[in-house]
């Protein structure tokens, strides 16, 4: 089917063969063998389970211990946009998510820009887990110094992710059960406080989740419970990060929506339930911990002594690890639909390595970039992070509305909800979060925005032509 022509530029249908590439101008190059589980724990792994330990201390402080509430704000948050990816991925079952939506919904012009600031997304977060899991490991192993653990980590990732999908698909699933089990025993060890009278001494307590004695004092209420959402919304990054690897997926069309909803929501869904018992544990924590930056650890060492402290740091670093390995492959699949588009060049970025058909020097080129771990600080690359997550997510949205509702005019019944009020609630949400990022972010994301600007305009003559390669037929 072939739609309305605007500057050149044709889009079409939806595509409903499984596989079916060639629809969309491409042969099927990567090799689809990851079913729905994979994907599930590839988004997870992306995630980090022990993501929830993070903001623990900070989002308890700031809410005056109703997490799980926050945490329940926040899953309806991003639910919204995991539901309009799960939309975007029935039509277009290919690599460079954002950047392949809003690239075949909007414009080129358009899907270059996201894809380039959601970049900052996916190249930067290795970095960042690298720097972490350093700053843990040391504290338990103290022989080896930051930066040496920062290499000793990006050769480990880089290795697994150049020997293919499968591989990685593997080491990932192996990552998220060492955290599965770390989080298994951990909630043992706090049933079992709470069972000998510890914390609340009942696992059934409503000011667990909403303590209204504490939400009716003048520094509380419904803003702080979003303020601390907004925060929480970031740990949810990574549930995205499914939909660049379509083009591995058995099924794509069906199961990478699946994966995305259920990475999301069941994430969601485990964090409301930990935050709960962990609250019952130490209802008082929120306003006793010694540092809100390491509220977590202290937690942990008062219900489950300080062996479980080691365990945590141990899992920890795996998660990270696990992390590493899952961003620094999506950014190399949108690296790839990038350069199998022309518009970065094709020669080094839509390369795959004859064997294990991976696009492998984009993945040394992020491991390259990696190193930066060893100069940047931890702040800074996540601001860059925040800031191009949530304009990422933002255009998503709007991909929905821009294919469904005006291009394909699905709008009855059902349709107006999914293709409209679902989308736009979920942009809505995302501009409201950045809006609060801190200014520090938005002048690092604008500066990479300007960089991509200029480059597009070079390499398309001031816009006077489409991107390389882009003027396709569907």
């Amino acid at each position: 089917m072939i739609l309305k022509k605007s500057g050149g530029y044709e889009m079409g249908a939806d595509s409903k063969a499984p596989g079916q590439l060639e629809k969309f101008g491409y042969s099927q190059d990567l090799n689809r063998i990851l079913p729905l589980s994979s994907l599930i724990y590839y988004g997870l792994a992306y995630m980090v389970p022990l993501t929830i330990f993070t903001t623990y201390g900070l989002v308890s402080n700031m809410t005056h211990g109703m997490l799980s509430l926050a945490y329940l704000v926040a899953t309806i948050a991003m639910g919204f946009t995991a539901f309009s990816y799960s939309n975007m991925v029935k039509a277009f079952p290919i690599a460079g998510s954002v950047y392949s939506y809003a690239h075949r919904s909007i414009s080129p012009y358009v899907g270059f820009m996201s894809g380039w600031i959601i970049l900052l997304d996916y190249m930067l977060l290795p970095m960042i887990n690298y720097l972490v899991a350093s700053l843990f490991i040391v504290e338990a192993l103290p022989g080896l110094p930051n930066w040496a653990w920062i290499l000793i980590f990006i050769v480990i990732v880089t290795i697994v992710n150049y020997f293919g999908i499968q591989v990685t698909s593997w080491v990932n699933s192996f990552l998220i059960w060492v955290q599965i089990v770390f989080l298994v025993a951990l909630l043992f060890f706090v049933i079992k406080w709470i069972s000998n009278g510890g914390g609340a001494g009942t696992f059934f307590d409503w000011s667990a989740f909403f303590n209204a004695s504490e939400f009716g004092k003048p520094d509380m209420g419904w803003h702080i419970i979003f303020a601390g959402a907004s925060i929480l919304a970031l740990s949810f990054l990574g549930f995205d990060a499914v939909s660049t690897i379509s083009e591995e997926a058995h099924n794509p069309e069906v199961n990478v929506g699946r994966a995305i909803i259920i990475t999301c929501i069941g994430a969601g869904l485990f964090f409301i339930v930990i935050a709960y018992f962990t609250q019952l544990a130490w209802p008082t924590g929120w306003s006793e911990f010694k540092s809100v930056d390491t509220g977590a650890y202290e937690l942990i060492t008062k219900v489950a002594g300080s062996f479980m402290g080691y365990f945590f740091t141990a899992a920890y670093v795996l998660g990270c690890i696990a992390s590493a390995i899952a961003s620094q492959s999506s950014a190399s699949r949108i690296l790839f639909g990038m350069g199998r588009d022309g518009i970065l060049p094709k020669k080094f970025f839509a390369y795959l390595h004859p064997k294990y058909k991976t696009p492998t020097g984009n993945i040394f080129l992020i491991a390259a970039i990696s190193l930066t771990a060893l100069v940047l600080s931890l702040s800074d690359a996540a601001s860059l992070i925040n800031f191009g997550a949530l304009i990422g997510f933002t255009m998503v949205n709007i991909s929905v509305i821009a294919h469904y509702f005006i291009r394909n005019k699905q709008r009855g019944g059902w349709d107006f909800v999914r293709y409209l009020i679902v989308p736009v609630c979920g942009a809505l949400i995302c501009l409201i979060i950045w809006y609060n990022l801190d200014i520090k972010s938005k002048e690092l994301g604008l500066s990479w925005t300007m960089v991509g600007l200029v480059y597009l305009a070079i390499t398309t003559r001031l816009f006077r032509k489409l991107p390389p390669e882009m003027d396709f037929k569907i």
